[in-house]
C-alpha cells in the first residue's frame, strides 16, 4: 500500500519545478497578513475563517494535509494554523515539510493539540512548531491575539491593538451563538455514532462474531477517535469547556487502546460509557460560559501499595488535579475530619481497615456525605459492586488500570458534582 505522503511529495516536487520555471515574480498588493488554516472540520473552519477575515486577515483554508502541502509548494503565507489530527497527511507531516524547505523554514506555525496526548505535543515541538495551543481552551479570539503577537515578534513591528467596537463585538457574539446552535443540532448525531461504535466494541470470546470483531476493532476505534476529535473541537469552540476537556481525555484513552488492545477491559468500557453519558447530558443544555470553580480540585488518595498509589496520582496529574496521598485509612479519616476534598480514591484491600469500611465512616461526616468516592480494586465481580454501593461508594476502577482511564473517571465524577459549563 503506497504512503500518501510519498504521493504528496512527488506532486509537490512537480508543482515546485513548474512554478520555478514558469511563474513570474509575484508582489503582494495587500497589506493584510495572509494566514493558512488547515482544519478538516467544516464548522470549526468556518468559525475561524470568519473571525480572522473580520480582523483584517487574508485567509487561505485547506481541509487536509495533502492540499496544504501542495499550496505551500507554490505559495508562502505569513503564518500557518494547523490542526494536528488530519486525515491521511497530518499536521506533523505539514510541519516537517515546512521546516525542510529553505524558503519556508522560518514560517511561523501554530498547532492545535490535545493536551492529554503528550507524545504528540512533544513531536509537534520537535518538528518545529512555534506555538502549541490546547484546542479545548483555544477559542478564536485567543488564537487571533496569540497569532498577532507572534507575527509582531517575527516582523519586529508593534503588535496590533486588539480592540473591538460594540458593533463588531455584537457581530462576534451573534456568530458564536449561531455556531453553538448548529453544534447542538449536530452533537446528538456525533454522540449516537460513538455509542454505536462502543456497542460494537463490546464483544466476548463466546460471541460467534468475536473473530470477525478482532479484525474490525482497529477500524471501530479509528472511527470513534475521529468522532471524538470532532466532538472535542466543536465543544471547545462552542463554550462547553467540561465536555471538551472530557472528550479530549477520551481521545487520549482511545489512542492508548488502539496501541494496546489488551487494555480494553470491562472497567475501561464502563469508564468510557460513563464519560459519554455526562457529555450527552452536558450538551443538552446551552453553555453557561463558565468553566466551574477557579480553584484547583483536590483529590485524596488512600492506598497502602506504593505502586498503585503512584498510578492513581499519575492519572490525576494528567488532568491537572492536586492530590494528597496516604497509605493508612485511619490517618485518612483523621484528615477528613478537618479538611474537605473534591474526590476520594480508596483502595479496597488495606490492612487494619478496608476501603469499604473507610467509606462507611467518612459518609458519617457531614462535609463528606456527598463527596464522590471511587474504589480501586482488583475485584470486579457483582459482589464487589454491591458492597461498593452499600458502603456509600460511587464507582469502581479495576487494577491494573491506565492512568488516562483514571483521569477520565476523575473528570466525570468532578463534573457531575459541579455541572457548570
Amino acid at each position: 500500500m503506497s504512503d500518501p505522503r510519498m504521493a504528496v511529495a512527488k506532486r509537490a516536487s512537480s508543482v515546485k519545478n513548474f512554478h520555478r520555471l514558469h511563474a513570474p515574480p509575484q508582489f503582494r498588493m495587500s497589506s493584510k497578513s495572509k494566514i493558512l488554516i488547515v482544519e478538516d472540520d467544516a464548522l470549526i473552519a468556518q468559525l475561524y475563517c470568519r473571525h480572522f477575515e473580520k480582523n483584517d486577515f487574508e485567509v487561505v483554508l485547506h481541509e487536509d494535509g495533502e492540499k496544504a502541502i501542495e499550496y505551500l509548494t507554490a505559495e508562502r503565507p505569513d503564518v500557518a494554523l494547523l490542526d494536528l489530527m488530519l486525515p491521511r497527511v497530518n499536521g506533523l507531516d505539514i510541519l516537517q515539510f515546512v521546516r525542510s524547505e529553505e524558503r519556508l523554514k522560518d514560517l511561523p506555525c501554530v498547532v492545535l493539540t490535545n493536551a492529554y496526548l503528550g507524545n504528540m505535543v512533544q513531536s509537534a515541538w520537535k518538528a518545529g512548531a512555534d506555538r502549541c495551543l490546547t484546542k479545548v481552551f483555544s477559542k478564536p479570539p485567543q488564537v487571533l491575539e496569540m497569532i498577532q503577537s507572534l507575527l509582531a515578534e517575527n516582523t519586529r513591528k508593534p503588535r496590533p491593538a486588539f480592540s473591538r467596537s460594540a458593533a463588531s463585538k455584537s457581530e462576534a457574539e451573534t456568530s458564536e451563538r449561531a455556531f453553538q446552535a448548529e453544534f447542538r443540532t449536530q452533537s446528538p448525531r456525533i454522540i449516537a455514532g460513538i455509542r454505536r461504535s462502543l456497542s460494537a466494541v463490546i464483544k466476548t470470546e463466546m460471541d460467534e462474531a468475536y473473530i470477525k470483531w478482532l479484525e474490525e476493532r482497529s477500524m471501530l476505534l479509528q472511527g470513534m477517535y475521529q468522532q471524538l476529535h470532532e466532538l472535542c473541537g466543536k465543544a471547545g469552540a462552542a463554550g462547553y469547556v467540561q465536555s471538551a476537556q472530557l472528550s479530549s481525555a477520551l481521545e487520549a484513552l482511545l489512542q492508548e487502546l488502539a496501541e494496546v488492545p489488551q487494555n480494553m477491559t470491562a472497567s475501561v468500557l464502563r469508564t468510557f460509557a460513563a464519560g459519554m453519558d455526562f457529555i450527552a447530558s452536558d450538551l443538552a443544555e446551552p453553555p453557561t460560559g463558565r468553566s466551574g470553580s477557579q480553584a484547583t480540585p483536590v483529590a485524596l488518595v488512600v492506598d497502602d501499595e506504593a505502586f498503585s498509589r503512584r498510578a492513581v496520582i499519575s492519572g490525576l496529574e494528567k488532568v491537572g488535579l492536586a492530590n494528597v496521598a496516604l497509605n493508612n485509612p485511619k490517618e485518612a479519616l483523621e484528615l477528613l475530619r478537618d479538611r474537605t476534598f473534591d474526590l476520594i480514591f480508596l483502595d479496597v484491600d488495606m490492612p487494619e481497615m478496608s476501603g469499604f469500611d473507610t467509606c462507611v465512616k467518612l459518609r458519617e461526616m457531614p462535609q463528606h456525605c456527598q463527596t464522590p468516592v471511587v474504589f480501586v480494586t482488583g475485584i470486579s465481580d457483582f459482589n464487589a459492586r454491591a458492597r461498593s454501593s452499600l458502603s456509600g461508594g460511587n464507582d469502581l476502577i479495576a487494577k491494573p488500570f491506565l492512568p488516562i482511564e483514571l483521569a477520565v473517571k476523575a473528570l466525570t465524577h468532578l463534573y457531575r458534582e459541579a455541572p457548570t459549563r
